[in-house]
């Protein structure tokens, strides 16, 4: 399969997490405060900054600000959050001081993520939708953004899983 341009592919971004919300799932200020411990009314009160609606709408400041979100997610937040990381980072590139680009990636792990002492693969936390255009996006990575004499998480993270879905 050939790789998309960036505009097909935010396309697919966009088809693909069309319907995923938030919820209750926890927000990215309220993953920060508790990755600092926070006390219930200051977690509380992080929540509140989130506004959004939409994972669209979540400000691109806000994105390039909080790299260390994906550890400290939910999965309800954690699938909210990772299109638009990924729509963040196809238009930024490495165009950037912001290491929110290696969350870009890592949010991606072939390992998944562990919730409520289980341990979630990719495909059972996103659809098979998701997957592909996931799948999709780190070849987008590779080809695109990466330097090619340099090592490539998103072509580790497709050689270890993510290929099936191509």
């Amino acid at each position: 399969m050939m790789r998309l341009d960036q505009a097909p592919l935010l396309g697919l971004i966009d088809k693909a997490f069309a319907e995923v919300t938030r919820g209750e799932g926890i927000s990215l200020h309220e993953a920060v405060a508790l990755n600092n411990h926070a006390s219930e009314p200051e977690r509380l009160a992080a929540r509140r900054q989130d506004v959004d609606a939409h994972w669209c709408d979540v400000p691109n400041a806000d994105i390039a600000a909080n790299d260390a979100v994906f550890s400290i997610l939910d999965l309800k937040g954690h699938v909210y959050y990772a299109p638009a990381y990924m729509v963040w980072f196809i238009r930024t590139g490495y165009d950037t001081d912001s290491n929110s680009v290696e969350a870009a990636q890592r949010a991606f792990n072939p390992r998944g993520k562990t919730e409520g002492g289980r341990r979630y693969r990719p495909h059972e936390m996103f659809s098979s939708e998701q997957c592909a255009c996931i799948a999709q996006y780190l070849r987008y990575v590779d080809e695109v953004l990466d330097d090619p004499s340099g090592g490539s998480t998103a072509r580790e993270y497709i050689d270890a899983y993510w290929a099936q879905f191509l």
